[in-house]
């Protein structure tokens, strides 16, 4: 369990043979000069107690403390409990480097959901291998119109801003750019094709990831030659990276697939790893040592070449696979539909299964027997309550011919696990140096994968089992094959070992007690034994227990350019009195990886400071300019106040008027309701300080019903205003006008009508003609909700989240929730405006000077900031409130009376702020996200690092 030093009871002596650690181990072990003796004792976030350390080197393990500061380990040795903050007891227990999961297929199903990472964490994996031909990046354009992104250095920044609870390698699948390209037709591409494959690869590697995959038993995939592939690999090499493969055959081909892949390597110049090393089929047993030999010969001849595998004898693939792919040259969908119906293509596909050889006959694999093909998951409905038994079994069950069942199953989403493999291979496997071990899985929900045991005890079955039960090899050995030597494979090398200085990905697990509970029947049991998971120096699991934190991160390859990184990104004027606040930017930004954000400050009515900071546009590494528009979100409704006030000074309007006298929507009512005459009173100034009567957290939000209210009124979608009002009209009030205060966006909606109504004309015309152009920004305007409406010179948004469409092409679809969950036309008045952060600057300093204000009165600027009347400005008991909203602006009050003036703005993949400072100067501070593994806005944890650092300029431009 986890202990506050108070709780941990004093360490005893630390016993070590130090001869063989100081030889063995490349760890730094501190004695005589330990932790606790130093007279400036360091200070540890987390400290690992008492534990058996086996550091991932293959050397015997030692008793140690860990010490974790920053996310690294910076100790090792004797710790006294009281200088770390926190604190773990390993006593009796095993410290070692955290698991690399050699092929987890894809990090998706963290992005959705960070909990689908529990099989892996009770296994004791901190980093996965994603993608195995098929990859998250690139996608088409209408699937990134679904999933959010289209190639991976989108893909990537979009994980880094979601946070995991492990971290994650990614290679370019070669069938995700075959298909891409040329879609599922059996031929050999054009030059214009391969070119355009490259391509992909090349953009892949340069955003971080770590080389091309390949799945070659599967369409289209199985399609390409030789010479495709390397030339893949080989953009790969260029860029430092390596191929990674499913091989084209693990049976009958074994080992000419092994000369193919070791051939692709020499072609592409890359190291070469091989996926789930395996002799499949009785009749190919025997050739896993001649695989091995085949290997062990390209090692000594100076090759990188390496595998892994897992411990199970049945393997898992799409049952489909059973049927050769030649079938598949016309696509997937088209065969199996013509299967389905066709008697003589069911009658030829049987024969060729029974009969014949040379290609990856699954089912011979298995010794032709159903019994030996298990089925973990399908979406036929005929045969869902029968997964985990044998084919042989469910059509015993329905009375069926297996055959029929087979090609039944063929018909759906099935996931087959056939009992290919022999106990005494893996054994042999495992003994070898350069095999690490893998779950084919990833976290659970990635694929239909996860029905196989493997996805949550393939590293506990292969330490219990393998290493505890049998003695295979040792546990030292095991864990170093687990960590170091993966974490080499996949280019890790800060991590994989307990050493000073490398990430402190660190697993606590009792040796005894681990153990596998993952079956067939049921596959998602997790693993027991593991204790604690800690990933970048934070807990993971504690006690068994996931702790909701995502320290997890994507570790990029080394094609990436860290000079590409978005905090390096700096664009505008460089002016020294302004280096601290671009340190506290760019540092910002690292610290939570951000794509991109705007900053522009104002002093005496002037622009004096305007920078960008990384990327407008992550895919195209378009970097953010002073002069790129944001999404302003809420900023909106000081300028629609701004607009309603003008009208006010020009006596069109009094800021007691009635709001629904001069409104006339027609209320929809539903049936057994009746309308609120408390609307009636709502006036125009209720409205300015969220005094109408609506409270969000009470009730809901009326700009976030689009879908519920266009059905209401059988409207088309996405709703308009009108539609919002008409329904909102028939809706009662939250509390009566002017009683309080409670934030209302669809107050700042009926203002918007308003003007429109009072004016004449449309809403953005009147704004940009009365209020902008009088101050000189001409830029602004209101921004569009979908991808393909993004204006010139606007940025891009990033939130890792999907919503549902509201939109009538895709009404309900899951959609980014930056392009489509919401409809940004509607919240024109008080969310939708698009602005740079130096218009947002000039529009605040255009109060400076009440008396020659070009937007409004003296007398209406002061009433702008006053305090509101009743519970809205005053506490209970009367006494003024410090902090209160007034007519557009939220206000701070300090004791000598000086006012603070400012806004921000939060909508799913922006987060902004604009103040007015006491002393005369005004700050905009854009983002293109508003979310960060850790952050939930980003502006309330940013804002007071810049204000401390304006506020230590000494030399003001003039």
């Amino acid at each position: 369990m986890w202990k506050k030093p108070s709780d941990v009871a004093p360490r005893r002596s630390v016993v070590v043979c130090f001869l063989v650690v100081w030889l063995t181990s490349s760890a730094t072990f501190a004695t005589d000069t330990d932790a606790e003796t130093k007279s400036n004792k360091p200070t540890f976030d987390l400290a690992i107690l008492n534990g058996h350390v086996v550091d991932g080197t293959g050397a015997p393990w030692y008793e140690a403390d860990v010490g974790i500061t920053d996310g690294k380990i910076t100790h090792i040795g004797r710790i006294d409990p009281a200088s770390a903050v926190d604190t773990i007891d390993a006593e009796g227990l095993i410290v070692a480097p955290g698991f690399i999961d050699m092929m987890g297929q894809t990090a998706t199903p963290m992005l959705r959901n960070p909990s689908t990472a529990m099989n892996l964490l009770t296994q004791g994996i901190t980093t996965i291998n994603a993608g195995e031909g098929s990859s998250a990046a690139p996608v088409s354009d209408r699937d990134a119109e679904s999933v959010g992104w289209q190639n991976m250095a989108e893909y990537f920044q979009l994980l880094d801003l979601k946070g995991m609870p492990v971290n994650t390698v990614q290679t370019i699948g070669h069938t995700q750019v075959r298909r891409l390209v040329m879609g599922e037709d059996d031929r050999r591409p054009s030059d214009d094709e391969l070119e355009a494959m490259k391509e992909h690869v090349r953009e892949a590697m340069r955003a971080g990831a770590i080389g091309v995959s390949t799945a070659l038993i599967y369409p289209p995939a199985v399609y390409a030659s030789t010479d495709e592939i390397g030339a893949l690999a080989g953009v790969a090499g260029e860029h430092g990276g390596r191929y990674y493969t499913h091989m084209r055959n693990e049976g009958d081909q074994l080992l000419e697939a092994i000369d193919e892949a070791l051939e692709i390597g020499r072609i592409g110049n890359t190291p070469v790893h091989i996926f789930h090393l395996k002799a499949a089929g009785r009749q190919n047993w025997g050739k896993m040592q001649l695989a091995i030999a085949r290997i062990k010969a390209a090692r000594s001849e100076g090759h990188q070449v390496t595998a892994d595998i897992y411990p199970y004898i049945n393997n898992g693939l799409g049952i489909d696979a059973l049927i050769h792919p030649r079938h598949f040259g016309e696509g997937r969908a088209k065969f199996l539909n013509r299967l389905s119906n066709d008697e003589e293509l069911r009658a030829e596909v049987r024969e060729e299964i029974e009969s014949t050889s040379g290609w990856e006959n699954w089912f011979r694999h298995a010794g032709s027997d159903w019994n030996r093909i298990i089925i973990g998951q399908t979406t036929e409905p005929r045969y869902r309550e029968y997964t985990g038994q044998s084919v042989a079994a469910i059509a015993k069950a329905t009375g069926e011919d297996a055959w029929d069942t087979f090609f039944g199953l063929c018909n759906a989403s099935t996931f087959a696990l056939p009992e290919t493999m022999s106990d005494a291979n893996k054994i042999l496997a495992m003994q070898q140096e350069f095999v690490s071990f893998c779950t084919d899985v990833g976290p659970a929900g990635g694929n239909r994968g996860a029905s196989h045991p493997r996805s949550y005890g393939a590293f506990p079955r292969m330490l219990s089992r393998y290493v505890r039960d049998l003695g295979a090899i040792s546990m030292e050995q095991a864990i170093s094959q687990a960590s170091a030597a993966a974490a080499n494979a996949v280019m890790v090398y800060d991590r994989g070992r307990i050493a000073e200085g490398l990430a402190a990905d660190v697993i606590v697990f009792d040796f005894n007690e681990l153990a596998d509970r993952a079956d067939f029947e049921n596959p998602h049991a997790e693993s027991v034994g593991m204790k604690h998971v800690v990933v970048n120096g934070i807990p993971v699991l504690e006690d068994g227990k996931f702790t909701g934190k995502r320290p997890g991160k994507v570790l990029r390859g080394p094609g990436f350019d860290p000079a590409t990184a978005p905090h390096a990104i700096i664009t505008g004027d460089n002016q020294p009195a302004f280096r601290e606040v671009d340190a506290v930017m760019q540092s910002f930004l690292r610290e939570h990886r951000i794509p991109g954000a705007s900053l522009a400050i104002t002093d005496k009515n002037n622009v004096v400071y305007a920078r960008g900071f990384g990327y407008a546009d992550v895919g195209q590494c378009e970097p953010v300019t002073p002069e790129s528009l944001f999404r302003i979100a809420s900023i909106s409704k000081p300028i629609t106040a701004v607009a309603i006030l003008q009208l006010v000074d020009q006596g069109k309007l009094s800021l007691d008027d009635k709001v629904f006298e001069i409104l006339d929507h027609e209320p929809h009512v539903e049936e057994g309701s009746k309308i609120d005459e408390r609307q009636d009173q709502i006036t125009i100034e209720h409205l300015l300080q969220h005094r109408g009567g609506w409270d969000r957290d009470q009730s809901f939000d009326a700009m976030f019903r689009s879908t519920q209210f266009a059905n209401a009124l059988g409207a088309s979608h996405p709703a308009t205003p009108d539609t919002i009002i008409r329904v909102m009209r028939g809706k009662p009030l939250d509390f009566d006008p002017g009683e309080r205060y409670a934030y209302s966006n669809y107050g700042y909606c009926l203002l918007g009508r308003v003007i429109e109504k009072i004016s004449g004309e449309a809403y953005e015309d009147y704004v940009q003609q009365h209020v902008l152009q009088p101050i000189g920004v001409t830029s602004m305007s209101v921004g569009a909700t979908r991808l393909e409406g993004r204006k010139p010179n606007e940025v891009r948004y990033y939130d890792p989240h999907q919503g549902d469409s509201v939109f009538a092409k895709d009404l309900n679809s899951r959609v980014p929730q930056t392009y489509g969950a919401w409809h940004l036309e509607a919240m024109d008045s008080h969310g939708a405006w698009i602005a740079s952060a130096s218009d947002l600057a000039r529009f605040a300093s255009a109060f400076d000077d009440h008396e020659n204000s070009p937007l409004l009165s003296s007398a209406r600027i002061t009433d702008m900031f006053a305090r509101p009347d009743g519970l809205a400005g005053h506490k209970k008991n009367g006494a003024p409130k410090s902090k209160y909203y007034g007519q557009g602006w939220s206000v701070v009050t300090d004791e000598s009376g000086e006012l603070t003036a400012s806004h921000g703005g939060s909508l799913p993949g922006t987060n902004t702020i604009l103040v007015r400072r006491s002393d005369g100067k005004n700050v905009a501070l854009l983002f293109n996200t508003r979310v960060t593994a850790r952050l939930s806005r980003v502006t309330g944890t940013i804002l007071p690092q810049v204000m401390k650092a304006i506020d230590e300029i000494e030399d003001w431009p003039q």
